[in-house]
């Protein structure tokens, strides 16, 4: 019975490969991400951001990091799917993660916000390092505490994940902590040989033989639908595996690829692309001829007859920007002292399909 809604078994696989679970060691890509984050640990620096949109693999690579973290002696990893989001949930934390025992019980009776940081320093014998996935939700009170009990524990290292609305938060509300943040993060996509990779990877886990049944052209078209972003990838390739089997396909081409996926709307891309306004069109398709541009370069670049003044554009196109970035179009760097932008993987995509 199990067999008949095992449709990976027709492929020769122990089991399926293409599932949304969490495997850090089938990580693929940003090579230059998890080198700075291991660097930033290493160095005993305090604070770090990992920011990318829904789908980039932000808790693969924290817990890719813990894994990497947990075999050296001086170090002592923790990963928090969630962040608190009161102070009574904050104190559990740390409870929770470094131990209460009766020998504490005695010395505190109870941790509360007045001698955490004492507490914690006691602990924290190693370099103890906190990985905060879904830093986004975390409310600016809980934000301010972790700043503060950061500061105060010299062992206390921070790596917060999460999506950029996260980094815009502590800009406007919370400066005092991002300037505390010594590396910054950002997830974009996988290339098109990563994306070829990933399903590899996954594929040899599962028993299977390169990238057997896709062909190299049907990973292409799996590239462009889905952006490089590996969640997408995840899923379009179960998609694909579960229709060549229920249709005897010993073989997935680009045409199959085609035909499963053309009457659907299998990403944002593809619905945003509708929504797009002109001047927003305008834009993105100016960073994807020359990239890493700031908003003052934009305006050189673009038509503003429709404003009054230069000044007033550069206002419209850092609106128009911020709007894009909440989108995933648009992505942010900063270079020397200013911020230039370029394109996500899902706005070329948005392009490419237009």
């Amino acid at each position: 019975m199990e067999e008949k809604y095992e449709y990976f078994r027709k492929f020769g696989w122990s089991r399926n490969p293409f599932t949304l679970t969490i495997s850090p060691d089938l990580m693929v890509g940003y090579s230059q991400q998890t080198e700075q984050l291991l660097s930033h640990v290493f160095n005993q620096h305090k604070a770090a951001m990992v920011i990318g949109p829904t789908g980039s693999g932000k808790t693969t690579i924290l817990t890719w990091l813990k894994a990497q973290l947990k075999a050296y002696d001086g170090f002592k990893p923790y990963y928090i799917p969630k962040p608190p989001t009161t102070k009574e949930e904050l104190i559990k934390l740390f409870k929770h993660n470094l131990g209460f025992s009766l020998l504490d019980k005695i010395l505190y009776k109870e941790i509360d916000m007045n001698n955490i940081t004492r507490y914690i320093n006691k602990k924290a014998n190693k370099k103890t390092v906190f990985l905060i996935d879904e830093a986004h939700e975390c409310p600016l009170e809980v934000l301010e505490w972790l700043r503060t009990i950061n500061d105060l524990s010299p062992n206390l290292i921070m790596i917060f994940a999460g999506l950029n609305t996260f980094e815009k938060k502590l800009e406007t509300e919370l400066p005092t902590l991002l300037m505390r943040i010594n590396t910054r993060v950002y997830l974009e996509s996988l290339s098109e040989m990563e994306t070829e990779s990933l399903i590899q990877k996954r594929i040899d886990r599962a028993g299977g033989e390169g990238i057997k049944p896709f062909t190299h052209e049907a990973v292409k078209k799996i590239y462009e639908i889905t952006g490089g972003f590996p969640r997408e990838i995840i899923k379009v390739c179960d998609q694909l595996v579960k229709e060549a089997a229920s249709r005897n396909l010993t073989s997935i081409n680009a045409s199959l690829v085609e035909e499963v996926f053309s009457t659907k709307v299998v990403t944002q891309a593809i619905q945003v692309k509708f929504a797009l306004t002109p001047k927003q069109r305008e834009i993105l398709e100016l960073l994807n001829k020359k990239p890493d541009l700031s908003p003052t370069e934009i305006v050189q670049n673009i038509d503003i007859k429709e404003y009054k003044t230069k000044d007033h554009a550069i206002r419209s196109v850092n609106n128009i920007l911020k709007r894009l970035m909440e989108e995933d179009l648009v992505k942010r760097a900063k270079v020397a002292n200013k911020y230039v932008y370029s394109l996500s993987g899902k706005a070329k995509t948005v392009l490419a399909e237009a």
